[in-house]
C-alpha cells in the first residue's frame, strides 16, 4: 500500500462512520482511506499580490502599525522594545515576533460530543537580513517555529477538513516546537527573487487580506488558512521564484511531494517525484479599487493511491501524476487612505483536479474579509466565507458499496477585536455539511485571545 506521509484531520472520524459496517471489511476500508486521503500532498496557496511578488518575508498576517516603544496600550507587543534593544537588533536585522494564542472550541450542534475543548498555540518568527547585519545586499532568512498543546482537536462533527487549523499544525507533533519554515530568500535586482529551504505554505500567505493567518488570526477552517490543492505538502522543501513584470506577475515553485514537517535534513529529496506550481497574476483597478486576477496550475509526477483500485480483498496499486489548476479573483470593497494593509473585499476561487490519484476533483471558496470593516478599528479583522468541496468522484464511487461518502461544504464567520496592539480576542462560528454520510450537519464555535510579545 502507499506510503502515508501525513493524513488529513477528518480520517479518525471517517473510521468512526464505518462502525455499522462488519469489522473485517470495515478494517480493509479504513486502511484503505487512511492511504486514499494521507495524500503525498494536501494543501494549495492562494496567489501572491503582484505588488509583493512570493515569497514573501514571514512575517505576522496583521502586523501593527504601532512601534514597539510607547505605553502599555499603545505599543506593539506586550514585552515592549526590552530597553531599545528589541529596536536596535532591527536595525541589524534581526526581528523576533513571539505571539500565543488560547482557544477554546466545541461542537454545539452535530454528530459527537458537546464539550468544549481549550488548546493553545505558540508561534515565533525569526527573520534575518543579511544587508542590514553587513554581509550582503538583498539576502535573508526565514523562520517559523510552531508549538501547540491542550486537549483540543482539529476537527469537529465529522469533518474531513480541519475545523482548527491551529491544532493542527504542526502535524503529527503535539506537545513538540518544530520549525515549518526555515530558508534562505535572495532579491535577484529589483523585480524578482529566489528562496530555497523548508517552507510552511500558510507562511507565503501571510499578506494575503483573505486566506492565511495560520487559522489563530482569521479564519480557523483549513479551507481558508490554506485552500487545499491535494499537491501541496503540508510543509514542504523545494524552492519559490517570484517575479514581478507587466502585465503579469509569476510565482514558480519546485518541490518535493512528501511532507516534510518533522524533517530538516532530508537524504531522500525529490526520491518519489517532483511536484510543480506556476501562478500568473495580473493586478488591475476595478471601480478605482485594486482588483487581482490569477490562475495557478499544479502538477505532481509522484504516484498515489489509486481510487478505482479500492476493492475490499484486493491489493491497492498506485496511479502516477496529478494536477490541480485553480482560478483567483480578488477585489477591494474598502481601502484605508491612512493604512497601507486596512482593507477589506471579496475572494472568489475555483479549482479543478484529476481526481484520481488527486482526492479533489473540484473546489470553489468565496467570500469577504479582510480588515477595518468599521471606522476607527484598523487593527480588527473579519471574514465571511463559503467553500464546497468535490471529493474525488473516482474515490465516491469506489466507496459506495460500503459507505456514504460524498462532497464537503461550509460557512465560516469570525471577528478579531483589538483592546491593544498586542492583545486580541475573537469569536468564530462554522457550520460543516461534512462528506462522510453517517454524520449531521455540524456547528461549531470558538472563541480565541492572543498575546503578542
Amino acid at each position: 500500500m502507499h506510503n502515508v506521509n501525513h493524513r488529513l484531520s477528518g480520517e479518525a472520524r471517517l473510521a468512526a462512520a464505518l462502525c455499522r459496517l462488519t469489522h473485517g471489511t470495515a478494517l480493509l476500508i479504513v486502511a484503505l482511506l487512511l492511504s486514499a486521503l494521507a495524500m503525498p500532498s494536501a494543501f494549495g496557496q492562494s496567489s501572491a499580490p503582484p505588488d509583493s511578488p512570493s515569497p514573501p518575508v514571514v512575517k505576522t498576517s496583521e502586523s501593527s502599525p504601532s512601534p514597539a516603544t510607547g505605553d502599555l496600550l499603545t505599543r506593539s507587543q506586550l514585552t515592549g522594545d526590552w530597553g531599545g534593544l528589541r529596536s536596535n537588533l532591527a536595525d541589524k536585522g534581526v526581528t523576533f515576533d513571539l505571539r500565543y494564542t488560547a482557544i477554546l472550541q466545541g461542537l454545539v450542534s452535530g454528530t459527537g460530543d458537546k464539550n468544549s475543548d481549550l488548546g493553545g498555540k505558540v508561534d515565533a518568527f525569526v527573520n534575518l537580513d543579511s544587508g542590514k547585519m553587513g554581509l550582503w545586499e538583498g539576502g535573508g532568512f526565514r523562520s517559523h517555529f510552531e508549538y501547540r498543546h491542550g486537549g483540543a482537536p482539529s476537527g469537529y462533527g465529522g469533518a474531513i477538513f480541519a475545523t482548527n487549523t491551529a491544532m493542527y499544525w504542526p502535524v503529527e507533533a503535539p506537545g513538540e516546537p518544530v520549525a515549518t519554515s526555515l530558508y534562505f530568500t535572495q532579491k535577484l535586482g529589483d523585480r524578482s527573487n529566489i528562496a530555497l529551504g523548508k517552507f510552511n505554505p500558510e507562511d507565503l500567505l501571510a499578506t494575503d487580506n483573505f486566506f492565511g493567518g495560520w487559522g489563530i488570526d482569521r479564519f480557523m477552517n483549513i479551507i481558508f488558512a490554506a485552500p487545499p490543492s491535494g499537491l501541496i505538502p503540508v510543509v514542504f522543501m523545494g524552492a519559490v521564484a517570484g517575479i514581478r513584470s507587466e502585465p503579469v506577475s509569476w510565482t514558480i515553485m519546485v518541490f518535493d511531494p512528501k511532507d516534510r514537517t518533522l524533517d530538516y535534513f532530508p537524504g531522500d529529496l525529490f526520491a518519489t517525484g517532483v511536484n510543480f506550481s506556476v501562478t500568473g497574476a495580473h493586478a488591475a483597478t476595478l471601480d478605482g479599487r485594486k482588483t487581482t486576477y490569477a490562475v495557478t496550475a499544479n502538477y505532481s509526477t509522484a504516484e498515489s493511491t489509486d481510487f478505482s483500485a479500492l476493492q475490499p480483498g484486493f491489493a491497492t496499486s498506485n496511479k502516477k501524476g496529478s494536477y490541480n489548476v485553480a482560478f483567483q479573483f480578488t477585489h477591494n470593497l474598502q481601502e484605508s487612505t491612512e493604512l497601507p494593509n486596512a482593507n477589506w473585499g471579496f475572494t472568489f476561487k475555483a479549482a479543478i483536479a484529476d481526481g484520481n490519484p488527486n482526492y479533489v476533483q473540484s473546489s470553489v471558496i468565496l467570500g469577504i474579509g479582510g480588515r477595518a470593516l468599521f471606522f476607527g478599528r484598523p487593527l480588527d479583522s473579519f471574514g465571511l466565507g463559503a467553500f464546497r468541496y468535490n471529493l474525488s468522484d473516482v474515490l465516491q464511487s469506489s466507496l459506495a458499496p460500503f459507505t456514504k461518502f460524498s462532497d464537503e461544504s461550509g460557512i465560516e464567520a469570525f471577528y478579531s477585536y483589538a483592546v491593544t496592539p498586542w492583545l486580541y480576542i475573537g469569536a468564530d462560528i462554522q457550520y460543516i455539511a461534512p462528506a462522510s454520510g453517517s454524520f449531521q450537519n455540524a456547528l461549531i464555535a470558538a472563541l480565541r485571545t492572543q498575546i503578542r510579545f
